[in-house]
């Protein structure tokens, strides 16, 4: 497959089928997460691969997804937003507890932060940030080319579901990625057209 076939085919899916993904594609797509640039070369990132039920649920309680706004209650909270981000929330929000829950597995991706976020005090700093994204780019199109899709979910209650899952305290979660085949019925949000000559800029802005 084409590089650019797997880069359009790649999407944010939250509805999964009830279909096992096998090993050796997440192994595969791990492999490849770790082709990715690495700020200091060091490649400090950690992959943990969450089946087990009761596991999941626990990263529900962890993350109070049983808490979810209302319909209503969404639409006021974004009423002033882009209509393409509103739509995006308001069907991303209510699937949250559901995503993790159906999804085969759950990855939760890990890292070596150079510096805290909160104690950042340039962009260099953040150095480590940028480079676990770019791997983490790498795994999901590397699901893609089998057709398997997820969709990245940031913690709010990292440190508790760092003590839970026995992670290190020097390390710092990513985020955590809900995978799997498509859902036949799963809803692929329009995505916002972009005019690509107008992001371009030639020596200056």
């Amino acid at each position: 497959m084409e590089l650019k076939d797997v880069i359009e085919k790649r999407r944010t899916v939250r509805d999964f089928q009830h279909r096992e993904v096998p090993d050796s594609v997440i192994g595969y797509a791990i492999e490849n997460a770790f082709k990715a640039p690495s700020y200091n070369h060091l490649r400090e990132w950690d992959f943990i691969v969450v089946k087990n039920p009761e596991s999941k649920l626990s990263l529900i309680d962890y993350e109070n997804l049983h808490k979810t706004a209302s319909g209503d209650e969404l639409e006021n909270i974004f009423k002033n937003e882009d209509e393409i981000m509103k739509e995006m929330y308001l069907d991303a929000v209510p699937k949250q507890k559901k995503m993790i829950l159906n999804a085969p597995a759950v990855i939760v991706v890990v890292f070596k932060p150079k510096t805290k976020v909160p104690d950042a005090k340039k962009i260099y700093d953040l150095n480590c940030l940028a480079s676990v994204w770019a791997c983490i780019e790498n795994f999901l199109l590397s699901l893609a080319e089998y057709d398997v899709y997820g969709v990245t979910y940031i913690p709010q209650n990292s440190k508790t579901i760092k003590e839970k899952l026995g992670i290190p305290e020097e390390l710092e979660i990513a985020t955590i990625i809900p995978i799997g085949y498509r859902d036949d019925k799963a809803k692929l949000l329009k995505q916002k057209e972009i005019n690509i000559r107008e992001r371009i800029h030639q020596d200056s802005w």
